[in-house]
């Protein structure tokens, strides 16, 4: 029996994990992270794991009884335990508890890719069988896909699912692992009903080389939606340099027209467009996603360069103190320094010309394969995965670098959903 002085060491071991998993979570994405950053607080989280793993079965006792809280983080600790311990038992009431709920499947993923894939191999049988249900199913794939391993035929049923959850899974996986072989299947899907589908399938696509994506990305980002940001910015990485400006002034006739093209004018990175990006910083509602694409484009840190500015009167953003207001939305560009437009245009206006219009940049300087490897080692969370696709998309069909994974050595393998 475990001292009522351990018992409480271990419940904090588990609180704290709990906590710096979904701050890490947040922080695969955030653009004041890079790799050193994102590793030290992967060590914090990785001590709270290792304390709980010291605590033999009471620690697992401990965790055990954090499953029923059904929060995301609760979960995470639990499944990376069960796997290691091998307790079939164990893994299969985390996966009972969260296996079918979005959020805390994500946390179920985050913890199969954490330990190391010769761990979460034994447990493949069980996730990737016809006989499993399609939340498992997704599980078991997206379990393999993190870790860049070829799930083999159970990539190529899933993909033609009538699930549409485990399908955008296994479309997305295509993409992820290079899988050439089944872009038939994913051309199959680009007209799909289901939009998380119909993205998937045109972001893989696009990365596989085939050039009907473009269509499909181009009409998702025109619409708008939840995936019209990430599709406009897919689409600039395979438009002609030359036509993409203007397409991009076209679709940024609305306020969320703008936001999208903000998005695609980061992923382009043509210099050529900083003066319409400089121009949004004085809109509230667009000005630290412009100045994202600026850092994006040019490298300069606005903080660092003393280019940072107040927050602009009139914005509303993010869930207010109103118990009425039912917009409880985080905000988006949470992360993202408030930019001084003046200063900025002056720093242009001297510093400009240095980056040559009508060429693609990244952190100042043009996509050159050696320097989205510096990115890739050295960049912001979201420029290290812009350089991934870059890189993926330049070698040709083949695995796309998975950036928000661990950075430890301790396991090894991507923490992402």
């Amino acid at each position: 029996m475990s001292s009522t002085i351990e018992a409480e060491i271990f419940e904090q071991h588990a609180l704290e994990a709990a906590f710096l998993w979904s701050y890490r979570d947040a922080a695969a994405v955030d653009p004041l992270y890079d790799l050193q950053s994102l590793g030290e607080l992967d060590e914090r989280l990785e001590a709270h794991v290792d304390g709980l793993r010291l605590a033999g079965d009471a620690g697992w006792e401990i965790c055990k009884g954090a499953i029923d809280e059904e929060e995301p983080g609760s979960l995470f600790a639990p499944m990376v335990l069960a796997v290691e311990r091998r307790d079939l038992k164990g893994i299969a009431q985390v996966l009972d508890v969260g296996g079918g709920v979005p959020a805390l499947a994500r946390a179920i993923v985050s913890a199969l890719g954490w330990v190391s894939f010769d761990r979460v191999r034994a447990i493949l049988p069980g996730l990737l069988s016809h006989r499993v249900g399609p939340e498992l199913h997704r599980i078991g794939i997206a379990g393999c896909a993190v870790h860049r391993q070829d799930p083999g035929a159970a990539l190529g049923y899933a993909v033609m699912s009538s699930d549409p959850r485990l399908r955008a899974r296994a479309l997305r996986a295509v993409g992820e692992l290079g899988r050439g072989d089944l872009l038939g299947e994913v051309r199959g899907a680009l007209g799909s009903e289901d939009e998380a589908c119909r993205f998937a399938a045109a972001w893989s696509a696009a990365l596989l080389g085939d050039a009907a994506a473009l269509r499909v990305l181009g009409t998702i980002a025109d619409r708008g939606g939840p995936f019209a940001e990430r599709a406009c910015a897919t689409a600039m990485r395979k438009t002609d340099p030359g036509t993409a400006p203007s397409w991009l002034r076209a679709i940024a006739g609305t306020m969320r027209g703008a936001r999208v093209a903000l998005a695609g004018a980061a992923a382009l990175g043509d210099p050529a467009l900083m003066p319409w990006i400089i121009e949004c910083m004085g809109t509230p509602e667009l000005a630290r996603a412009a100045g994202g694409a600026f850092t994006m484009i040019t490298g300069v840190d606005l903080e660092e360069a003393k280019l940072r500015g107040e927050r602009l009167a009139g914005f509303q953003g993010g869930p207010s103190d109103d118990p009425e207001d039912e917009d409880v939305a985080m905000d988006p560009d949470e992360s993202l320094p408030w930019p001084d437009r003046e200063k900025i245009a002056t720093w242009w206006g001297s510093r400009g010309k240095e980056l040559k219009r009508g060429t693609r940049h990244l952190l100042g300087r043009p996509l050159a394969v050696e320097w989205l490897g510096e990115v890739l080692q050295k960049g912001s969370q979201p420029a290290r995965g812009a350089a991934a696709v870059e890189i993926a998309m330049r070698r040709g069909r083949r695995e796309v670098v998975e950036v928000r994974g661990p950075v430890l050595g301790h396991d090894g393998g991507p923490a992402s959903c």
